[in-house]
């Protein structure tokens, strides 16, 4: 290996069908290109966005660097300093004992929770059970990620109880009757002498939050050697306390740099506390489907890494006044609208402002929910539709849910991101805020306007 490929075959490197690029349209399955994308206001990073400028420049340097070491030495060698250094800068970012740092990088964090589930199968060295909530917020791709990593021998050593989050017609279940359901799925787990590990999500798919910190720890205190925890952090949409504390709890945390941080996708990692050392894997280079070290994982990481930085430099004030504006020109627009509608969460007692809210839409006409196919054409018209002031507005992809009427529809997200939050802090006090509420209004009503345009 002489030389890494140009930046936008990097960002894509050891991907799979979700990032594989369309050849007529260069846009992969979540509707986003290796580059950077102007005139396009992205209220996607639930989901996917492009790539920032300035974290693109990042990966440049980063290539350069990297070609300028592949002349004089291994890449196998060169990809283990490189992601050496990638943890370190890491845990410098997010203030973390490196020295009791487990850290493994992954394509995704759906590898990451197949990591999870193998390493817990070594923790109790016995079947298992993994009791999670229901999958259409977290993705089925997880559950099936977290059964393949427990997988030995071609047959699978957990079993998964999935517990109701949401009521049929779609509104959030009460904290206390999640809870509860958590609770009794890992007290019958344990009376039939099964280990548990417990899936605990912080920021599903819809913004929710579950099952309850206190019910985790209570279960994982009480029988440490029967009860893991892994946070689904994948979102990464939490302070650095926050984190710092699940790892000192004993916890696994799977991370993504490339929802909010905005990296491209495959953009994964699997995290734990010094309590794991003695089961975690050995570092190995990932290698792409050629066998070529993976170098694409490292840059999109660099470009994670990059906006990480910058954005933890943003006094943690001013990250909640920005948060907070946004919230508020959120809960606002959707008042106006009569054709949307926030979907109700479950935050665990969290007050702090939120950056990810889903979106009902109802048909304007006969106030019924939206079809599955019609949420899917919504979205993406809105995608290409140019609105009145040269933008286009996108947001998150639709996730299945239950309607109002007891029919099955889905609903869309509006997210922040670090990249956007940033931007608003560059900007006057005021200016921030209006810019905030004009961007936001604009995605909503362009929303509406799109839906007013079904039959």
């Amino acid at each position: 290996m002489h030389k890494l490929d140009t930046i936008s075959r990097l960002l894509v490197q050891g991907g799979d069908a979700r990032t594989t690029l369309a050849p007529d349209t260069g846009v992969n399955r979540y509707g986003v290109s290796p580059g950077p994308r102007s005139g396009q206001v992205e209220f996607s990073s639930s989901t996917a966005s492009h790539i920032a400028p300035q974290a693109w420049f990042a990966v440049e340097r980063f290539r350069t660097r990297i070609n300028a070491d592949l002349a004089q030495g291994c890449a196998a060698d060169l990809w283990q300093r490189e992601e050496r250094r990638i943890r370190k800068a890491f845990a410098q970012i997010w203030q973390l004992d490196e020295a009791r740092l487990q850290w493994s990088l992954q394509r995704s964090g759906t590898h990451a929770h197949a990591l999870a589930s193998a390493l817990a199968y070594r923790k109790f060295g016995r079947p298992f059970r993994i009791v999670m909530g229901e999958f259409s917020e977290t993705g089925s791709q997880v559950s099936l990620a977290l059964l393949k990593g427990s997988r030995r021998n071609g047959e699978n050593m957990a079993d998964i109880r999935e517990v109701p989050v949401r009521n049929l017609d779609g509104s959030a279940r009460s904290v206390k009757a999640v809870d509860q359901d958590f609770y009794r799925a890992i007290a019958e787990a344990l009376a039939e002498d099964l280990p548990v590990l417990v899936v605990r999500v912080a920021e599903s798919k819809s913004g929710s939050i579950f099952p309850s910190l206190d019910l985790l720890r209570m279960f994982t205190g009480r029988s440490p050697g029967s009860v893991a925890g892994l946070v689904d952090c994948a979102q990464l949409r939490c302070g650095a306390a926050e984190l710092a504390d699940y790892l000192a709890a004993g916890f696994m945390v799977a991370v993504t740099g490339s929802k909010f941080y905005g990296a491209p996708a495959f953009c994964g990692a699997l995290l734990a506390g010094d309590q794991w050392q003695q089961a975690w894997p050995a570092a190995s280079v990932d290698v792409d489907e050629g066998g070529r070290p993976n170098f694409g994982l490292l840059a999109r990481w660099e470009a994670a890494l990059f906006t990480m930085s910058r954005f933890q430099r943003v006094p943690g004030e001013m990250r909640e006044r920005i948060t907070g504006r946004f919230q508020h020109a959120v809960m606002q627009a959707t008042a106006e609208i009569g054709a949307v509608s926030l979907l109700d969460v479950i935050r665990d007692g969290r007050r702090e402002p939120r950056s990810l809210f889903a979106i009902r839409c109802t048909h304007p006409g006969t106030g019924r929910s939206l079809s599955h196919e019609e949420v899917d054409l919504v979205y993406r018209r809105m995608r290409e539709r140019e609105q009145g002031n040269g933008s286009r507005y996108v947001l998150g992809q639709p996730v299945a849910c239950g309607g109002k009427d007891y029919l099955r529809t889905q609903y869309l997200r509006l997210s922040l991101s670090a990249h956007m939050l940033i931007d608003a802090c560059r900007l006057p006090d005021g200016d921030s805020e209006g810019w905030l509420q004009s961007e936001v209004s604009f995605a909503l009503h362009a929303l509406n306007e799109e839906i007013a345009r079904l039959p």
